[in-house]
């Protein structure tokens, strides 16, 4: 089983402590479920309310005494990373606090200052599920509600696709034999896989470039980052210096050599419009923790990319040939970046002469961006990352 999509960024993030710490203790098993909110409800009685991601409908409770507790266990279960132990200077409830086990089981101590006779019950969410938990005992409609501090659920967002249009303004790439330029071949398509992707629930495209411009590879990267995306897919029109060449061809980025001698080609091609670049910054680190960080990072991206460019490419072969039976790996300085899934599509030869035709008619262009559409959303039915809708609906 192939790593979530998030996981290069997570845990490049973590290292250059750039953001909180994402796992929890070490030698805790992963939990699946997360406790993101708890209220204290005085009314007839003591209630309180916990918040889960999931809808697993699985707890136990029970009692112990000298002194009174309430032991609350949710099984695969975290708390949400700012809670705090809490403690109450009147009412039935004196404090809670709370422990994970090995197991992943979540724990959470009621301190009482008198013996209750609690009950539960699971309430459907929009997104998970709500523990209500009756203590039995009588509140204090005097007192204010008590609403712990701990992070509510961030709001459920779309997976965003950030969509490359090969070449572009002063680079127009590969020219076929009637004079077909790549760059306007890919903006066509591109566009194409927009239109598409837009009318997908759950999904955000987003273009890289949308005119007849020139935009450096290494800001190619930059602009898919600013935008927060998911997924990176480039779509180019392939060339090759034997005219019969033929077929679509799927790429993603090779650490090592490259997988054909048609890939490196290619790989030495596309990366003349640009030098190749230091992606991420990490100044002030030794060249041996730099490497470390952003293999750690790219290794777990490239699984992805490879993931996706499966579904990809066998929904290419579904519509013509393609050029090879397998994702290709070869050193493109666009799929360079450590943290980000990335693939690049090449739709066709262009310099072949039977195949720059198709590639010049509209009919053939859409078939291609359902192609690469297709593949996209079953690689996220799969793998969409955590806090997006598609991940919530998943099964």
């Amino acid at each position: 089983m192939r790593n979530n999509p998030d996981s290069a960024r997570r845990r490049l993030i973590q290292l250059l402590g750039s953001a909180a710490l994402l796992s929890g203790p070490a030698g805790v098993a992963q939990a699946v479920n997360t406790l993101s909110g708890f209220r204290m409800v005085q009314q007839d009685n003591v209630m309180l309310h916990f918040d889960l991601s999931e809808a697993t409908g699985d707890a136990s409770l029970f009692t112990l005494t000298n002194p009174d507790r309430l032991v609350i266990d949710l099984p695969d279960t975290r708390m949400a990373e700012s809670v705090t132990p809490e403690s109450f200077s009147q009412g039935a409830v004196k404090g809670f606090r709370f422990g994970t086990h090995e197991s992943g089981k979540l724990r959470v101590v009621i301190d009482l200052r008198r013996p209750v006779n609690a009950s539960f019950r699971f309430v459907a969410r929009q997104v998970g599920q709500r523990l209500i938990v009756d203590l039995g005992v009588k509140g204090n409609p005097e007192l204010a509600e008590y609403k712990a501090r701990i992070t509510e659920p961030a709001a459920l967002r779309d997976v965003i696709v950030a969509i490359d249009a090969g070449h572009g303004g002063k680079d127009p790439g590969a020219i076929g034999q009637r004079s077909t330029r790549e760059k306007d071949i890919t903006l066509k398509v591109a566009r194409r896989l927009y239109n598409r992707l837009e009318k997908q629930p759950g999904v955000k495209p987003v273009m890289i470039r949308n005119k007849d411009t020139y935009v450096a590879l290494r800001e190619r990267i930059r602009i898919a980052r600013d935008k927060h995306a998911d997924l990176f897919i480039s779509v180019h029109a392939d060339a090759f210096k034997r005219k019969a060449a033929k077929g679509s061809s799927v790429y993603a980025l090779s650490l090592k050599g490259a997988s054909s001698e048609a890939a490196a080609w290619l790989a030495e091609k596309e990366n003349e419009a640009d030098a190749l670049f230091g992606d991420i910054a990490l100044d002030g680190l030794s060249q041996d923790l730099k490497q470390t960080l952003l293999d750690l990072a790219q290794n777990s991206t490239l699984e992805a990319s490879l993931e996706v460019g499966d579904d990809v490419l066998s929904e290419l072969k579904k519509i013509g040939a393609v050029h090879k039976p397998s994702v290709e790996q070869a050193n493109f300085a666009v799929l360079k970046s450590p943290d980000i899934p990335s693939v690049l599509v090449e739709t066709a030869f262009i310099s072949n002469l039977q195949e720059e035709r198709k590639l010049n008619s509209p009919r053939f262009q859409e078939t291609l961006a359902a192609a690469i559409q297709k593949g996209v959303m079953g690689y996220l039915s799969k793998r969409a990352p955590e806090g997006t809708r598609l991940y919530a609906n998943k099964g």
